[in-house]
């Protein structure tokens, strides 16, 4: 639902719709790597659902690693409610090549992994893992860490810097307090186009 510029989870339609789907649903996909003005999915709230309705949860995390803020978000919803997996990207958020993802599942569901990679055989290389070994073991965790704040000094550069072109072209950035990875811009001068 709109919140001022923002589109929010809206978890009393999810609650709704787990309800009326009952023993048909397999579970609820939230995403925490969307594009402004869609704010990050509140994980919390929907972890506390699923636990409250016994519903699988999936997090979709494809740009999420990155992001301290998402990060303890997800943790927090592993401790307050159901999460039964969160898929990352490994190209997104790790700089390798594309093609890999790291399936995270906590103790309630440690059988999920393997179910995961048993339905894969064939289909998916070795290639990701070791890239992801291999750039991990490169770069060490204080490279890492020094890439994460990197990271949020230039995502606050680029706000800055967009808001300044934004007001130059009569135009405005939107505010989307709960997206820490994407921004976004009116672009009302393109309809003269």
């Amino acid at each position: 639902r709109l919140c001022g510029d923002e589109l929010i989870t809206d978890v009393e339609a999810i609650e709704r719709e787990i309800a009326r789907l009952g023993e048909r649903l397999v579970c609820v996909v939230t995403s925490t790597s969307c594009f402004a003005p869609r704010a990050s999915d509140d994980v919390e709230a929907v972890a506390k659902l699923c636990e409250k309705t016994n519903t699988g949860h999936v997090i979709n995390n494809a740009y999420g690693v990155q992001s301290r803020v998402i990060c303890k978000k997800i943790s927090k919803a592993w401790t307050v409610g159901r999460v039964d997996a969160v898929v990352q990207s490994t190209d997104k958020n790790f700089l390798v090549p594309v093609g890999g993802a790291i399936v995270c599942c906590g103790k309630r569901r440690e059988d999920l992994v393997r179910a995961v990679s048993t339905s894969y055989p064939g289909r998916a290389s070795a290639s990701a893992s070791i890239d992801l070994f291999i750039t991990l073991l490169s770069m060490g965790e204080e490279t890492w860490m020094r890439l994460l704040d990197e990271r949020e000094d230039v995502y606050a550069y680029m706000a800055s810097e967009l808001a300044k072109v934004a007001e130059e072209e009569g135009e405005r950035v939107l505010s989307t307090p709960g997206n820490p990875i994407s921004m976004a811009m009116t672009l009302s001068c393109a309809k003269a186009l």
